[in-house]
């Protein structure tokens, strides 16, 4: 590649291009998911930064995506993502990226998966397990533990209630009542029992809070998985999402840049 198609490749990376709101969908009162008409080259597990002029702009997780669209899940916790709140489909939203490292998808081919997220960390993994889903011979096997706060906090209801080509889909809620579909206690309370097999070749992914990555990752080790079938989804203070500003920096590491998805074989020497 020339230094020129160099250059323009970077510039093109840091600018904003308009985006057309193609559908709003409402999964919570806190949480939307926004899709957006698009062509830029995204991976499951990278981010995008949305802006809107005279606002500001935030790191958002690209949770699924296809020709000519992607779809973001969106928390309205601060001043740009209240803004986007405001907006209706056919109006314009502000899109630089795709950035960061996504899902090693090569790695998962022909091997067991396990998917722990909690909370909208469902949302960075979601495009992934719908990929697979859709195409059962890619993975040997699929199972899923995804958590909750309670039934309102619940994402992707309806969709993943007509997957049909997942092993396992366990459903949990940290209040409430259990039923059928709901089970009631945290994440780590249905790994400790849930059979696993093959473990040499199975490639785990965990994505939520720190502290309940903390809890699955020993809980898989435990269970004798190695740190370098595990992988995390670490999402810290991300801000400029070129390792500039550095408010995502844990030592050496930029986790805009060099994550955030890392090997856990890695991660586990990243100390906040």
């Amino acid at each position: 590649m020339s230094e020129q198609c160099q250059c323009e490749r970077v510039q093109d990376s840091l600018m904003p291009q308009p985006c057309t709101i193609l559908a709003i969908e409402k999964h919570t009162e806190l949480e939307w998911n926004f899709r957006i008409s698009t062509d830029l080259p995204a991976r499951f597990g990278q981010f995008v930064e949305v802006s809107l002029p005279r606002v500001g702009e935030a790191p958002i997780s690209v949770s699924d995506c296809g020709p000519g669209w992607m779809d973001l899940l969106i928390r309205n916790v601060g001043k740009v993502t209240s803004a986007l709140f405001q907006l209706d489909v056919g109006d314009a939203v502000w899109i630089r990226g795709c950035y960061g490292n996504g899902y090693p998808m090569e790695r998962f081919y022909g091997r067991p998966l396990l998917v722990v997220a909690g909370g909208t960390g469902v949302a960075p993994v979601k495009g992934l397990l719908r990929h697979f889903n859709e195409h059962p011979g890619l993975v040997s096997q699929l199972d899923m533990i995804l958590g909750y706060k309670n039934r309102q906090s619940v994402l992707y209801r309806e969709e993943m209630a007509n997957w049909s080509n997942v092993d396992h889909l366990i459903l949990t809620l940290d209040e409430g009542e259990a039923d059928e579909r709901f089970q009631i206690g945290r994440v780590t309370d249905v790994l400790a029992t849930l059979p696993l097999s093959d473990i040499e070749q199975m490639q785990a992914i965990v994505v939520g809070p720190p502290i309940m990555i903390q809890f699955t990752v020993r809980m898989l080790l435990e269970r004798g998985i190695a740190s370098a079938q595990i992988w995390v989804d670490y999402e810290r203070r991300m801000a400029c999402a070129t390792g500039k500003c550095g408010h995502c920096r844990i030592g050496k590491v930029y986790v805009c840049v060099d994550g955030p998805v890392f090997n856990y074989a890695d991660a586990r020497h990243l100390i906040d």
